[in-house]
């Protein structure tokens, strides 16, 4: 009789966390909503041409460890906050302000144009051109936490 309980109780906890195959998969939207939350700069990346090789500029833009691990929060009512968490930089790099999804492509971050290059619900690749010569680029690699 034990081994028929068990085996019932067993097929009631396996049946109960099966998912429902008439359940949607989640969905991953390119707005505001969809890229609303906690963020981590994982990559950073330089082209001075078009011609020019990709890169690693990760050290050069974050040149403190310190930097390196802050957390970027996007909310949907257009705000965000920079929170410096792990290792804290002296003073701490604490910062907040704006940014705005225009169409699927096009951002705002504190009124400066901004390229939205990729977003899958995980990773958020963002660029910027003309950032210190004409025709470079400087993108960034945001990772969902």
């Amino acid at each position: 009789m034990k081994k028929i309980v068990l085996i019932v109780l067993s097929a009631i906890t396996f049946y109960s966390c099966h998912k429902d195959p008439k359940d949607p998969p989640p969905t991953c939207t390119t707005s505001m909503a969809g890229i609303a939350g906690d963020y981590k700069i994982t990559a950073a990346t330089y082209k001075e041409s078009t011609t020019s090789p990709e890169v690693d500029y990760m050290n050069d833009l974050f040149p403190d460890p310190c930097q390196r691990d802050n957390l970027y929060t996007f909310k949907t009512d257009g705000s965000y906050q920079i929170a410096d968490v792990g290792l804290v930089c002296s003073p701490p790099d604490n910062d907040n302000g704006t940014w705005s999804l225009v169409g699927t492509t096009n951002l705002q971050i504190d009124g400066d144009p901004t390229i939205l290059e990729s977003f899958d619900c995980k990773l958020w690749i963002i660029a910027n051109t003309d950032i210190i010569v004409t025709g470079d680029k400087l993108k960034l690699t945001l990772t969902k936490q």
